[in-house]
């Protein structure tokens, strides 16, 4: 918390110095001729170096004579640092006693009278001073704005936001504070109050939405123990529940939400909105496409629904029927289903929605058909045929890519290693500098690792590294450490070649004959090869389901090789079988304070933080 509100003081000071810089212009100075200048410019420079220093009576000495041949305010400013750091409150109050009297416009020299008063203990004088300034408070934005930042730069919060809330009364809806007021309760960690100033905001000026979202942003960035969030998503639900017919509190509730990862709130929420506006079909669809790369697949089903319900009158008709079929798809699949019949309902639904999508639509309904028939019906013939059939026609050349990198994975997924190398081939040629590009190339690596062609596939990984994709570029990471690391150990690489054959195995599905491999790897391999080989295991035994047994396979490679690269890995996959599949939440979030405390730069950190509160 502590740490909270020295970032938020630094934000508000920064916000604040360019205002106090403006009033901080020169007074009408002094004549002064070449030497003279000379002198002030190496005394600046000295008091500057002094005050850095935290000598601030030397600083104050030499500040106190370039004033007085200046008379430019910046130098009187830095002056009455000096005082205030020496606690020296008495001359303070001298000095900007007789500085308002000459330049009553200067507004700052009042906020630090009362300061001074505040700090000497004269609480009367501080009040009486303060009472007179509010008194005579003009209907003119930029000076409250000013008197407040002055309170706020002393720390003087509350008279700040009570300068700005009679600022509120004198302009009368012509300009108000609320962001202001909203920020300084903010900066207190006054939470509460700030969400009720923003949510004020919001609803006087509807098109500072995205302004007060990235604020709340923020403040939830370093919501360490959720308390903010929690608070938030109240405040929110109450605002909604009251006004129900302001959409912007609506769509902060939808925003808020998928921040959250609320996925049942957020969705609720956009069709509460679109059975008001009716204009909601792209953000419902998007939401679902959320929640399909989430494997929520019953909420992205609901979504898809919402939006089919409506009929061809929706433009988004088409994605959400082909988002529909592949939540079903990849339900089937997470489930680890065997069901033929249930894969050729689905083929033959997908089969019946040719006719009803347009032609982008139509590329994304066959990639999910062929994998099907390949994976699921033991068809990959046919789904060959389709694939080069659909390429022929289709026009997209986005389209035309997925549908080729889909054909070399079923020729490699054969072993027909050469159609599926030319076809990744020509997608990364063609999208070289896309993240569909990235992807062929990483899988030309991975086909060129898993034929033993490992210089060949290090060249590529070593570019890859750098791809803006994440996951790609993880991947890329991950598959050129396995290939380095195991050739500096056994230079002959025949501990390579063993995994890289379990490797394929498992790419082909033939899980029993790459559980022989792996189980031969984990019981002669080296400290570099086993790791591997007990995470390629712990993932066959996750996929079947025999989760305890993939825990302590994960678990294995924490405790025996806590410095491997895939440590991070194992650890996040045994906490999250903990969690999800054995229920024991104690165990669960002693491993992800394990990842947090001892992989702090991996990738599952974040995750494992956010899954750590969740429990």
């Amino acid at each position: 918390m502590k740490t909270l509100r020295i970032l938020f003081l630094l934000i508000n000071l920064a916000f604040i110095m360019p205002v106090i810089a403006q009033i901080n212009m020169p007074t009408k100075g002094k004549k002064l001729d070449a030497q003279q200048k000379e002198q002030i410019q190496i005394d600046e420079q000295l008091a500057s170096q002094y005050f850095r220093e935290q000598d601030y009576e030397k600083a104050r000495d030499l500040y106190e004579k370039i004033y007085a041949k200046t008379n430019q305010t910046g130098y009187f400013q830095q002056y009455i640092e000096c005082l205030f750091h020496l606690k020296d409150y008495d001359k303070a109050e001298r000095e900007l006693k007789s500085f308002a009297k000459k330049n009553p416009s200067y507004s700052k020299a009042v906020t630090d009278l009362i300061y001074v008063y505040t700090m000497q203990g004269k609480t009367d004088k501080a009040k009486k001073q303060y009472n007179e300034l509010v008194k005579d408070l003009p209907d003119h934005a930029p000076t409250i704005r000013n008197l407040s930042y002055g309170f706020q730069s002393r720390g003087l919060n509350d008279m700040a936001l009570a300068v700005l809330e009679k600022g509120n009364m004198l302009l009368n809806g012509r300009e108000t504070f609320y962001l202001d007021q909203a920020y300084i309760h903010q900066s207190s960690a006054n939470y509460q109050e700030a969400f009720r100033y923003y949510f004020l905001e919001l609803e006087t000026h509807p098109g500072q939405y995205n302004n007060i979202r990235n604020r709340l942003q923020t403040m939830m960035y370093y919501d360490v123990n959720h308390s903010i969030s929690d608070d938030l998503r109240m405040a929110l639900l109450k605002q909604t529940q009251e006004k129900p017919d302001n959409l912007e509190f609506a769509q902060l509730l939808v925003w808020f939400a998928l921040q959250q990862e609320d996925f049942d709130i957020a969705l609720a929420q956009s069709q509460s909105i679109d059975r008001k506006t009716h204009d909601q079909d792209g953000q419902i669809n998007n939401l679902a496409g959320i929640c399909l790369n989430n494997k929520q697949y019953d909420i992205a089903k609901q979504g898809y629904a919402y939006i089919l319900d409506k009929g061809n009158s929706s433009p988004y008709f088409g994605q959400a029927l082909t988002g529909s079929l592949k939540a079903d798809y990849l339900k089937l699949k997470a489930a680890n289903s065997t069901d033929v019949k249930a894969y050729e309902k689905l083929t033959q639904r997908i089969e019946d929605a040719y006719t009803e999508v347009n032609s982008n639509d139509l590329a994304k309904l066959i990639l999910i058909q062929a994998d099907i028939m390949t994976y699921q019906l033991d068809k990959s013939e046919k789904a060959i045929t389709l694939l080069q059939q659909t390429i022929e026609t289709v026009g997209g050349q986005q389209d035309k890519a997925e549908l080729k990198l889909k054909l070399g994975d079923i020729y490699l997924y054969k072993d027909e290693v050469w159609e599926a190398t030319l076809l990744y081939s020509q997608v990364d040629k063609s999208r070289k500098e896309e993240p569909l590009g990235h992807e062929a190339r990483f899988k030309n690596a991975q086909l060129r690792y898993f034929i033993g062609q490992y210089e060949w596939a290090e060249s590529q990984l070593k570019v890859l590294k750098a791809a803006t994709s994440k996951l790609i570029a993880n991947d890329a990471m991950t598959l050129s450490l396995v290939i380095k690391d195991n050739l500096e150990v056994d230079t002959t690489g025949t501990e390579l070649n063993r995994l890289a054959r379990a490797d394929y195995r498992i790419y082909q599905q033939r899980e029993d004959e790459a559980v022989i491999l792996l189980d031969d790897i984990i019981a002669t391999g080296n400290e570099i090869s086993k790791p591997h080989a007990l995470f390629r295991k712990g993932e066959i035994m996750e996929k079947r389901k025999e989760f305890a047994d993939a825990e302590q396979l994960f678990l294995q490679i924490v405790e025996q090789y806590p410095y491997s690269y895939m440590a991070d890995a194992a650890l996040m996959h045994a906490a999250q079988i903990e969690q999800n599949e054995l229920k024991d939440k104690e165990k669960a979030k002693q491993h992800y304070e394990k990842l947090i405390d001892e992989y702090p730069t991996s990738i599952y950190t974040a995750q494992a933080k956010k899954n750590y509160r969740k429990l």
